[in-house]
Formats: C-alpha cells, structure tokens, sequence
C-alpha cells in the first residue's frame, strides 16, 4: 500500500517529478501547477496523502484518505518537516 504521492523538483530545477514513497516515478512534468494536478489525481484514487516538496524546504501535505478519521483532521497545509 502506499502512504503517500510525492511532488519534488528534479535535481536540475528543469522538472517536477511524481513519485509513490518506494521511489517508482510516476511522471515528469514542466510545472509544478502540472504535475500537483497529476500526483493528486493518483493520490485521490489510492486514498493516500500528496505531499509536495517546494524548493525552500517547505512540504506541503494534502490528505485525501477514505474514511470519516480522514475527514475529521483533513489536510494538514504547509510545514516544515
């Protein structure tokens, strides 16, 4: 199962990339508007969470999990982990 989708720059800043959390890419995309808009597509069908990774360090945590705990404490907004 997994735990979460991540978005991240590639080590280059040309892309952003879409990864699950055991390292498989899902995709490459030229903004990150695109590929937040990929990653939560695949985050909502597998019921995890989409943490976007921005390049001042700064995550970004949305929860789209199934069921009513998921509902009760919802996404978690910006912070540094």
């Amino acid at each position: 199962m997994v735990a979460a989708i991540h978005v991240f720059p590639d080590d280059n800043f040309d892309d952003w990339v879409v990864r699950d959390d055991k390292g498989c890419e899902l995709g490459h995309y030229p903004t990150r508007e695109n590929a937040e808009f990929a990653a939560q597509a695949v985050a909502r069908e597998l019921g995890t969470r989409l943490v976007v990774h921005l390049p001042d360090g700064r995550t970004s945590c949305t929860n789209f999990a199934r069921g009513w705990l998921a509902r009760l404490f919802g996404s978690v907004g910006l912070r540094k982990w």
